[in-house]
């Protein structure tokens, strides 16, 4: 099968970025030959062919270049494939909408919501080719939103990163971490990531908390946390093939975003052993179904990670809960849905 993905890519950082890579890496390795349509400095992953884009990096603009040189792209080369994913429905569901062409439209979370224009251009997609979301979540968004019907297929967890990591202590070691208590959250620092509230639980539990990841708000966090006087360590931009020695040296994952339309950070920590505390808000609570605390404030938060460090014997309890239910769906299982989608219902 020759299959197109659209949308960003290797390198970038991200859930939908993770979501086409992986499916790319794991298309290829069943024998089918992909190609991939992306932002200017995609690379490929794993052996695909990737075509890069020039637009504008500014915000906005950036994203209303990409629709237009994507759809004249696909317009051109669209004979070529049997399948075409649009991975992410704002920009690249958009550019199918734009393109006239049938394909399938993956929702990924902030891209349910957008202009009248684009909306236009999505829903043009969605009558030709197909839907799916990451999570039940999001499909019922999609369902309220376009009148459609979603095939779910959620992410999953790279296997050869996590099933054989450390343990705890080593882990610790290698990154040159003390024995305190340690409390991590990965989040791009922008406002929807709750951050901030991540800063207000650390005013309330005095132990060390690491935040790993960058963004526009770094530094009006870095300048609240020292006005708060609370012990958080930015530890800036980490490179996705060393999170999980980071995520299994910490005691625990505290993720508080305000809207999350998947939670793969939250599927990776359990994966990783390390249990979670995070914001009952989207689908985070489809995937944390053992292995962590459900919280809907700062309050609940700050008290859930002081009785579970302090509790440590429910601590460790639960770090092996979760991980043997993630470890089991791996991306090759993603690839898969996809191809039975298309040969079901998108083939002729």
């Amino acid at each position: 099968m020759r299959v197109l993905l659209v949308g960003a890519h290797h390198p970038g950082v991200g859930g939908a970025q993770l979501y086409s890579s992986h499916l790319s890496r794991e298309l290829t390795r069943m024998g089918h030959r992909v190609e991939v349509l992306s932002y200017r400095g995609a690379e490929p992953f794993s052996g695909e062919v990737v075509h890069n884009l020039e637009v504008p990096d500014v915000p906005v603009l950036r994203g209303a270049m990409f629709v237009k040189k994507a759809s004249s792209w696909i317009s051109k080369n669209a004979e070529r494939f049997d399948l075409i994913v649009a991975n992410y429905a704002k920009t690249s569901g958009a550019a199918l909408g734009m393109a006239g062409v049938e394909g399938v439209v993956v929702f990924h979370g902030t891209d349910v919501r957008m202009n009248p224009l684009l909306k236009k251009y999505v829903s043009s997609a969605l009558g030709r080719g197909r839907a799916v979301a990451v999570s039940r979540y999001l499909a019922e968004i999609v369902r309220e939103e376009f009148g459609v019907r979603s095939k779910v297929i959620p992410g999953a967890v790279d296997k050869e990163l996590f099933e054989n990591l450390p343990g705890r202590e080593e882990c610790r070691r290698i990154l040159g971490l003390g024995d305190g208590p340690l409390v991590l959250t990965v989040a791009s620092l922008v406002p929807v990531k709750g951050v901030d509230d991540v800063l207000r639980v650390a005013s309330k539990v005095r132990v060390t908390f690491l935040v790993a990841g960058d963004g526009p708000l770094r530094g009006e966090l870095e300048r609240t946390a020292r006005k708060m006087g609370v012990n958080v360590r930015f530890l800036g931009y980490v490179d996705h093939g060393k999170l999980p020695i980071l995520m299994r040296a910490c005691d625990l994952l505290l993720h508080m975003p305000r809207f999350e339309g998947y939670g793969l950070v939250v599927l990776e920590a359990l994966a990783s052993g390390t249990p979670v505390v995070a914001r009952r808000v989207g689908a985070i609570p489809e995937i944390l179904v053992d292995g962590g605390v459900l919280v809907n404030s700062v309050e609940e938060a700050a008290s859930a990670v002081e009785d579970l460090l302090e509790n440590r014997g429910r601590l460790e309890s639960m770090r092996d809960v979760a991980r043997r239910r993630i470890l089991s769906r791996t991306w090759t299982d993603v690839a898969r849905e996809f191809v039975e989608l298309y040969l079901r219902d998108l083939s002729f």
